[in-house]
């Protein structure tokens, strides 16, 4: 708690500072006080800089940055529909080797249950003449 403190007091103190500085500065019509060679030579920098980019802009055209995000977005759609591509592909050759197993399973039918109990059905029938003989109550 004491470190955060004390960088708030740091911090209202330079802040207090800077703004005493601008005030004079204003008050003597912009001529700088401190670090003068400093800031002049930051102010040319950034000057400079703007005006190359101002330059480089007249030169590509405004709507650079509009193609070249299309570009970009455009490229990043074809990725997304390659990769739909691929795993269209895979789910087809999933499909194709399911209906071979289904064919295959159709093919080597097995037994079942119900087939289980047919054929016991068939080996525990009675005869014809146990049949008549349970009939007849004798």
């Amino acid at each position: 708690m004491t470190t955060a403190l004390t960088y708030l007091a740091c911090s209202a103190t330079v802040l207090v500072i800077i703004i005493g500085i601008f005030r004079v500065e204003d008050a003597r019509d912009g001529k700088l006080v401190l670090l003068t060679k400093v800031r002049l030579f930051f102010n040319r920098l950034v000057t400079y800089l703007g005006a190359r980019l101002y330059s480089l802009d007249t030169y590509i055209g405004k709507g650079f940055a509009r193609v070249m995000l299309h570009y970009a977005v455009h490229g990043l759609l074809e990725r997304i529909l390659n990769g739909l591509k691929g795993i269209e592909q895979r789910v087809e050759n999933l499909l194709r080797r399911n209906k071979q197993v289904v064919k295959e399973i159709s093919k080597d039918k097995k037994r079942n249950h119900l087939d289980e109990i047919a054929d016991h059905k068939q080996e525990t029938a009675l005869s014809d003449a146990q049949k008549k003989k349970m009939r007849s109550h004798e």
